[in-house]
């Protein structure tokens, strides 16, 4: 007899080990961990500045550019993008991972406050 046809045969004992399956299943599945919110650091800082009445141009010389200069000494990092736009500038810093986000974020504000004083006011 091959086991389609003892499926067949024995419907009953077909049920029950289907209803095995899935009980054992449903108790795998209330076993698993799950984390809505797993704890992950991100390896981004983005520093925003604004320069009210400024064009694209003037952000992009005066203030995207002294602070792209600075930040490229920053240890660690990966990847620097910058966007300039009217009355605000944007870059985007990425570091390598494995790095304290804390500590990196500690040192692009001491080359931050380094070049405070030669941006616009």
């Amino acid at each position: 007899m091959s086991l389609y046809e003892g499926a067949v045969k024995k419907p009953i004992m077909t049920s029950l080990c289907f209803l095995a399956v899935v009980i054992f299943g449903l108790f795998s599945l209330s076993k698993l961990p799950v984390d809505l919110y797993p704890d992950i650091d991100t390896n981004t800082i983005m520093v925003m500045t604004t320069y009210q009445g400024a064009s694209a141009s003037d952000i992009e010389n005066n203030v995207t550019r002294p602070l792209e200069n600075v930040l490229n000494s920053v240890s660690n990092l990966k990847h620097i993008t910058s966007k300039s736009s009217e009355n605000i500038s944007v870059i985007t810093l990425e570091f390598e991972y494995g790095y304290d986000i804390d500590v990196l974020t500690n040192d692009v504000r001491d080359k931050l406050d380094m070049v405070n004083s030669a941006l616009p006011e």
